[in-house]
């Protein structure tokens, strides 16, 4: 599955004029209403045209049929679970407590599946997941792995299999008592979702919690982060590779440092990489122009990373 699909992909035609989209908003709104009270095989084009307050022929303008309106829904929906991913797992969420870490992560989820939209879709895909165009095993596999990265993370000793396979456990009983708390009334759901908590960080203490274990029940301090999971996280490029490396032996690096060990490199696109490392919040900057010092960020002076690596710099 591609998961960057180009956006309106499932309209008929896409709305140029504001008029426009905020009806196809309507349609799409009055449709996560309408499935969401009487299911999607009994919902019907002419229910949704009506609760969103148009005629049937505007609503076929931008929709072919009721299950393109799903489909839009569905992306939407998935557009909207990546960007919520993209927020949780991050190197700095790795570093807070692991109970803080958990209910961040539930308790995002819980506000967002309170909108019809998401929940619709979601219950859907446990009901008929063949009619569906986007989501699939192959997209749940990449949020299993992306968690797997956050609990290496936070326990540099954990292999890649064993990350990924507390990663799946993690995932999967979350989406099963998920899928009873949203069919479940108000007060019920609350209820699960504190014990969706307790359950995940009772399950993930021993591997990743703010005490890590050895398998003998000894607490094994967590001292390092992996500099080559910090590199994988981030999407650096093999420069800024290069000047992280740099910023770890000497507390920070300047352009013309930066210069020495690229020096094929235009100064120009050095800068540009140095930007992007401040935005991402591994360097911060000091100074003005190209007197600018980069200095690493304290949160990662403690990195796992290799003496010959140093010394390569």
């Amino acid at each position: 599955m591609n998961t960057s699909t180009s956006k309106n992909a499932s309209l008929r035609r896409s709305p140029k004029q504001k008029r426009s989209q905020q009806r196809v908003e309507r349609i799409l709104e009055a449709a996560a209403e309408v499935f969401a009270e009487v299911g999607y095989d009994a919902a019907t084009t002419h229910a949704i045209a009506s609760r969103a307050g148009t005629a049937i022929g505007s609503l076929y303008q931008f929709f072919p049929d009721k299950l393109a309106i799903f489909h839009a829904l569905e992306e939407r929906h998935m557009e909207q679970v990546t960007a919520i991913h993209a927020k949780l797992m991050t190197p700095q969420m790795a570093q807070q407590p692991l109970e803080y870490m958990v209910q961040q992560i539930v308790e995002t989820f819980a506000v967002y599946f309170e909108h019809p939209g998401p929940k619709v879709v979601y219950i859907q895909y446990f009901v008929a997941p063949e009619m569906f165009k986007y989501f699939d095993d192959c997209y749940t596999q990449g949020l299993i792995k992306e968690f797997a990265t956050q609990l290496r993370l936070r326990n540099p000793a954990l292999s890649k299999e064993k990350s990924e396979l507390l990663a799946e456990v993690c995932l999967q009983c979350y989406n099963s008592l998920l899928l009873v708390a949203l069919r479940s009334d108000c007060t019920h759901r609350k209820q699960l979702y504190q014990e969706i908590r307790e359950l995940l960080m009772a399950y993930l203490r021993p591997y990743v919690g703010d005490k890590v274990l050895h398998n003998d029940g000894q607490p094994l301090g967590k001292e390092c982060i992996p500099y080559d999971v910090l590199c994988q996280q981030y999407q650096l490029s093999q420069r800024q590779c290069q000047a992280l490396t740099l910023a770890i032996a000497q507390g920070g690096l300047t352009i013309q440092n930066f210069e020495e060990i690229c020096p094929e490199t235009s100064r120009r696109t050095l800068q540009r990489e140095l930007r992007g490392m401040v935005e991402k919040g591994l360097l911060l900057s000091e100074g003005k122009t190209n007197r600018l010092y980069y200095r690493l960020n304290p949160l990662w002076t403690k990195l796992a990373i290799s003496c010959d690596k140093l010394r390569q710099s």
